[in-house]
């Protein structure tokens, strides 16, 4: 590594937490070691702003945050909305019929409110992680024009592989897909991504490219190691990220973002 880091983005499943969803001491000690070395440290991560509740105390008031795999920029605390890219109309009435059509439970955010059609065990629980009540999916239309921040197809892990390698050879227009949790395909604008989401967390902060790592484990974590000046790939990542990386750690149970953080700050 060359250069001091100025920012370090971590990813939150897998990464920040555990495999049992824990923040343990180990990890919040080491963040807060590297905050108090004068580095910033963010979140980037495919949950809604109010699925960082439980971890806000690991973050300077008023940070942005990268949400919704890239799709939405908010500040810490206040929640205040940064920047916003949804889905065009059009993308989002395909992917939503498309998801219904393939008998899938089909999950929308749109305006910070969660919609879900066609639950099943895959969707189960999903509105737990933001501790509010999920709507039902009827009218998507309306939906569709008033602005869709993305759109989750949830199943079985072997279902959503196989139609994340279709959607990836033919996507639908303007709209492009990443895997958050082996049950959920997430369908996005195609100009978003995590790369694009931290760019412009670095750019708000007025830090440059060279001077931020990023941290994550899967496959939507990918762009954002492509885009930092330090990529580094937990322990528990799949071998095409640990090949993107510069650093591979411990995995998220070995309290392998600990480790990495005492690497890239020292």
């Amino acid at each position: 590594m060359s250069g001091r880091i100025r920012l370090i983005a971590a990813d939150v499943d897998g990464t920040l937490l555990n495999s049992r969803k824990e923040l343990t001491a180990p990890v919040e000690a080491a963040i807060k070691r590297v905050r108090a070395c004068g580095v910033r440290f963010t979140i980037v991560t495919g949950r809604d702003i109010r699925g960082l509740r439980k971890l806000s105390h690991l973050l300077d008031d008023g940070i942005p945050v990268v949400t919704s795999n890239g799709a939405e920029l908010r500040r810490a605390g206040s929640g205040e909305l940064l920047q916003s890219i949804c889905l065009s109309e059009a993308a989002a009435l395909e992917v939503i019929r498309g998801g219904l059509d393939l008998g899938l439970a089909v999950i929308v955010w749109s305006c910070g409110e969660l919609y879900l059609g066609q639950p099943g065990p895959a969707s189960a629980g999903y509105s737990d992680m933001y501790g509010i009540r999920e709507k039902p999916l009827r009218d998507y239309r309306e939906l569709s024009a008033r602005g869709v921040t993305k759109v989750i197809w949830a199943g079985e892990a072997e279902e959503v592989a196989r139609l994340e390698a279709q959607y990836a050879r033919a996507p639908i227009v303007d709209s492009a897909c990443c895997t958050s949790d082996p049950r959920y395909l997430e369908f996005m604008d195609r100009r978003v991504s995590k790369g694009t989401g931290l760019a412009g967390a670095a750019a708000a902060l007025g830090i440059p490219r060279e001077a931020v790592a990023a941290v994550g484990d899967g496959h939507n974590d990918l762009p954002m190691l492509q885009w930092a000046g330090c990529a580094v790939a937990m322990g528990n990542a799949s071998a095409e990220l640990k090949a993107a990386a510069d650093l591979v750690t411990d995995s998220c149970d070995e309290d392998g973002l600990a480790h990495a953080l005492d690497r890239l700050v020292p």
